[in-house]
């Protein structure tokens, strides 16, 4: 595989590339711990692994929140995290200590559109401490418990954001490229240190109907993911233990056109295809 400027997914034709490592994971059993999922891509996550036969674990902002999730899931427990509290992280991993995780699903996180001189330096420090900073913590805390377990999984949600220029959203980008580098670099870490027991893996959705991203404009091809699909696709990964995921298709199509372009040729492009000024409108709210 010939790894371009845009990262290590395309072959030398610049074809997206979907790698898988190891066997196939029934999840029917397994103890799955999703952040983020009261609401929204969250919730939706959960919902599709306890569909699957999985003991969920939801973990959100706010006790009620999350038993109401958990009322709505058979089999389900939960408890209130915020993941930039290390305090808290570590109290939910000693509860769950008696019975450790199969599967993380790092989902949590926040957006803050508008031009970037616009939006409050508070606003846009609480994007990094959320989809980033949370992010490792959580999964610093956890890995050590996915490691002892035969076969486990690590899904950390990124976005097509991570692979292509995000004008309105240039922090909330920044942190998603940072997942997904997070995402390779850990994977490889751990395949040098022979724990291939553990797959780490990356999804990279487009925009998704939840109210987060409202008032975004999808790009010329592709359109609004629901929750239930890019949920659908998160299970998918695990049971089939996939690296990589990318959607929609669209996407897809759009990154292995441009991969290799001159820089003109690709800022052209973007703009023609609207990926450019996607996020001018945007009015969502905060939190998935």
């Amino acid at each position: 595989m010939v790894r371009d400027a845009r990262g290590p997914f395309y072959g030398a034709r610049g074809f997206p590339m979907v790698t898988r490592g190891g066997r196939a994971m029934n999840v029917a059993g397994k103890r799955v711990l999703v952040t983020g999922a009261a609401q929204g891509l969250g919730f939706a996550i959960a919902d599709a692994f306890a569909r699957a036969g999985a003991r969920v674990v939801v973990t959100d902002l706010g006790a009620e929140r999350v038993s109401a999730a958990v009322a709505k899931l058979p089999g389900a427990t939960g408890f209130a995290l915020d993941v930039t509290n290390p305090e808290q992280i570590a109290d939910v991993r000693a509860k769950l200590a008696p019975d450790p995780i199969d599967v993380l699903v790092n989902n949590a996180g926040v957006v803050f559109g508008g031009p970037f001189l616009d939006v409050p330096l508070a606003k846009h420090l609480a994007t990094v401490g959320v989809n980033l900073s949370g992010l490792i913590a959580v999964t610093h805390a956890f890995l050590p418990d996915l490691l002892a377990r035969p076969a486990a999984h690590l899904v950390n949600i990124s976005s097509a954001s991570a692979l292509v220029a995000l004008p309105h959203g240039t922090t909330y980008a920044a942190t998603k490229w940072a997942v997904l580098g997070f995402t390779e670099s850990l994977r490889e870490e751990l395949w040098v240190q022979n724990r291939a027991n553990v797959t780490v893996s990356a999804v990279c959705p487009g925009f998704i109907a939840t109210g987060l991203f409202g008032g975004a404009k999808p790009a010329t091809g592709a359109s609004w993911l629901t929750p239930e699909a890019v949920a659908a696709a998160v299970v998918r990964a695990v049971q089939k233990r996939r690296e990589f995921v990318m959607l929609p298709r669209a996407h897809r199509v759009l990154y292995a056109l441009t991969a290799g372009l001159p820089r003109g040729v690709y800022r052209w492009l973007c703009r023609r295809t609207g990926v450019s000024h996607s996020m001018v409108g945007w009015t969502g709210h905060r939190a998935t």
